[in-house]
């Protein structure tokens, strides 16, 4: 991850642990250590990368997977896994699944029919963009509402300047 996305990793985590009453719609996780690095970066691609920063995270209708919760939530790629396996489950969006291609780290979001792809970056991208950024909009009806949102708003992560 680039020095940017731990930077702001740092304040949202701060942020969150100054008002105990945030844990009802975000949670940073500390991140993971004690697993095999070469093993298990080849496995989750550049997924392990977010892991090292935050095993796991909740961020507001994002949700996005800790180590002990991939495994089981692989399921939603049985129709869409190829041979060379490089497709990862990360999380989801609203309970509609996100994932990234293994080898390039671009993430999507698969529609409720299990096989449209909607293409949202590279996971760097995402993660400034969507998860922490203002294409929060752009994925989350009535966001303007939204306690995730409106707590990025509030820690000066996103600005009304840059909302759209």
């Amino acid at each position: 991850m680039n020095e940017a996305i731990t930077k702001m990793m740092d304040c949202l985590k701060e942020g969150l642990k100054v008002d105990p009453s945030t844990i009802v719609f975000g949670k940073l996780n500390d991140g993971i250590t004690g697993i095999h690095e070469e093993e298990d970066s080849l496995k989750l691609g550049r997924y392990y990368d977010l892991l090292k920063l935050t095993n796991g995270a909740r961020c507001g209708d994002i949700d996005l997977w800790s180590y002990s919760e991939l495994e089981r939530n692989q399921y939603v790629l049985s129709d869409i896994q190829d041979d060379k396996a490089s497709w990862l489950s990360i999380g989801q969006i609203l309970y509609e699944p996100l994932i990234m291609n293994r080898f390039d780290g671009t993430v999507y979001r698969l529609d409720e029919d299990g096989t449209t792809m909607n293409g949202l970056g590279e996971l760097e991208f995402f993660l400034t963009n969507v998860v922490f950024g203002s294409g929060y909009c752009k994925v989350i009806p009535d966001s303007e509402q939204d306690d995730w949102f409106l707590f990025l708003k509030k820690i000066g992560i996103i600005s009304d300047s840059n909302k759209n």
